[in-house]
């Protein structure tokens, strides 16, 4: 692509400063971003620049606004206020698209590219030295994962093509359409599941809460999981595998509980203890299970966890020992 010299010069100009500031930001974006979002950042090339300055939208070709950019992608729309204000707090806002949350300049029946963008510049912070780099302003694009996931499956049909295809690009928008109604669909999920049409409970569903219910009665928060569905989910399923049920798995927890003053072992996790509980209350069935190596539902056997008198750990197939 042939550019101009006097383009290439301001091009340059500005090159060194935001490669300097991609460093300094990306450092601190990736110290506020949470675990699980993400984060990624460009400082735009020639070619790119000179087509945006010959779109006639650059107002000072010398400081190009989002001559560096970044991203920070996020759960889901309920997360993006949070996100604007973690930025916030680290960056001076100069501005931001659309300005309000509550407006937009697209027609209802039009999908097109509208995610949040904030322009900022580090400013003057106590905590950090005053350099060059204060200044000069950057853009934040916020995102969704499903916005972003959107962004990057159909660039190539949207932006970097030689051959601008009308189908290509209702399909395009027709699945951002679709990803923002299951954008709307997640976050409003609460709502949704409160309504006719949709509440109801399957068999499943039941015994696992009834199994988290069990859980939650007999340990303590910190004894347990934060992933506590799926204890019960790992509890409920041996139980199915026994022919037992949850009222019945409640009455030998107290029973056990009681004998042994009150207190579970500490030295097992509560879905060991629910097997050993059973491989006392129920020796018969839990046996039978654990010598089944046809059977699809392996039961996990940690070392600590004390068998009955006699049992041989040798022959019982469906176990899965750790010693």
């Amino acid at each position: 692509m042939k550019i101009p010299a006097s383009i290439r010069r301001v091009y340059e100009d500005q090159k060194a400063i935001n490669d300097r500031l991609k460093t300094a930001i990306d450092e601190r974006m990736r110290g506020i971003k949470e675990p699980r979002w993400h984060y990624e950042s460009r400082v735009k090339e020639l070619p790119s620049f000179a087509l945006k300055l010959e779109t006639g939208r650059v107002q000072n070709p010398a400081a190009m606004e989002d001559f560096f950019a970044s991203t920070l992608v996020v759960t889901n729309t309920a997360e993006i206020s949070t996100a604007e204000q973690l930025v916030s707090e680290q960056f001076t806002i100069r501005s931001k698209r659309p300005p309000r949350p509550d407006r937009t300049h697209k027609r209802s029946y039009a999908f097109e590219f509208d995610d949040l963008r904030l322009y900022a510049c580090i400013g003057t912070n106590p905590a950090f030295p005053r350099t060059d780099l204060d200044e000069v302003v950057f853009e934040v694009q916020l995102k969704t994962f499903l916005q972003h996931a959107w962004s990057i499956a159909t660039h190539d049909l949207l932006y970097k093509t030689a051959d601008p295809n009308w189908s290509k690009e209702r399909i395009a928008y027709q699945v951002k359409a679709m990803l923002e109604h299951a954008e709307i669909s997640i976050q409003e999920a609460e709502n949704l599941a409160s309504c006719a049409a949709l509440l109801k409970e399957d068999r499943e569903t039941i015994t696992l809460k009834e199994g988290i219910a069990l859980v939650k009665g007999q340990w303590k928060p910190d004894e347990l999981p934060s992933d506590v569905r799926r204890l019960a989910m790992n509890i409920t399923e041996l139980l199915d595998a026994l022919r037992l049920d949850i009222a019945r798995l409640e009455q030998i927890l107290n029973e056990r509980k009681h004998a042994r003053a009150g207190a579970h072992p500490s030295n097992l996790s509560p879905y060991s203890t629910v097997v050993q509980y059973l491989c006392e209350a129920q020796r018969s069935r839990m046996l039978t299970l654990l010598s089944n190596e046809k059977s699809r539902r392996k039961v996990m056997i940690p070392q600590e966890l004390e068998l009955p008198a006699g049992v041989d750990k040798g022959k019982l197939k469906n176990a899965i020992i750790v010693e």
